[in-house]
């Protein structure tokens, strides 16, 4: 700091008997222009309304900041965690079914029989499930209505069949066949929305090309204590099986085919 003696006023007292020591007294003041260069050094200072304003901005940021940080941390913790989880279900999988016994080996091949034309890909079906062409298919040896059977396919993580070519017919025919002497199965065909507009219940409408009704059917017969008419479908074996399906009244008790896609595993 510059400092200059602008003023100084020194007064001297002696102790002639004595001899006591001088003693001073000084007054140091500033220039005016020393203060203004003081005040240059010091810089710009921000009004107090101005300071407030960049406090208040500058805290909510900071909190944005750390948000922003823990959430990467999050996401990359997940990722981490997700492709560890992968690999080590893959490492199980492939070596315990390699590890085996032969009993258990038997099962493993009827439960999850190899994927036809790979030697490391199996598919997998629920006990008491039957599997075929990368599906899964469950027929019941108790029956219900069409919306009861629908719903307990569904608690089962599956629904009442759709059958989507000649060859899923035929599989499903000479499955029936052996289940029950009746052999008669709700599918998840209905017209219950509009009369005449048969869906799948997965809303798909119903294909002209592969539709396998019995002589005369749909015929939406009404009569009895129910007079809403017929308005689901169920399969019913016969030796043609171009012409197995019938549309009858949804109450009816009827058995149930549930169908849900199969387990592919890698081994």
């Amino acid at each position: 700091m510059l400092v200059s003696l602008h003023s100084v006023t020194i007064s001297r007292q002696s102790k002639k008997m004595s001899g006591e020591a001088l003693y001073a007294n000084v007054k140091f003041t500033r220039k005016p222009g020393v203060q203004a260069a003081a005040k240059l050094c010091a810089g710009p200072t921000l009004p107090v309304s101005a300071a407030g304003k960049a406090s208040s901005y500058r805290q909510p940021a900071l909190v944005l900041f750390i948000l922003c940080c823990l959430l990467l941390v999050a996401i990359i913790a997940l990722a981490v965690y997700h492709f560890r989880t992968k690999e080590d279900l893959e490492k199980y999988t492939s070596l315990h079914i390699n590890r085996l016994p032969q009993n258990q080996s038997q099962l493993l091949d009827k439960y999850c029989p190899l994927k036809e034309g790979s030697s490391k890909e199996r598919v997998c079906c629920p006990e008491k499930w039957v599997q075929s062409n990368g599906k899964c298919y469950y027929f019941s040896t108790d029956t219900m209505n069409w919306h009861s059977s629908r719903a307990s396919c569904v608690s089962m993580g599956a629904d009442l069949v759709i059958i989507e070519s000649e060859a899923e017919q035929r599989f499903l025919l000479n499955a029936t066949k052996a289940q029950t002497a009746e052999n008669r199965y709700w599918m998840g065909l209905t017209d219950s929305v509009t009369e005449g507009v048969w869906l799948w219940v997965d809303g798909t409408p119903l294909n002209d090309k592969a539709q396998y009704w019995y002589d005369k059917e749909p015929n939406d017969r009404k009569g009895g204590e129910d007079s809403s008419g017929e308005d689901c479908a169920c399969l019913v074996y016969q030796p043609d099986h171009h012409k197995v399906w019938f549309d009858v009244l949804c109450t009816l008790e009827r058995y149930r085919i549930c169908e849900t896609m199969a387990v592919i595993i890698n081994i």
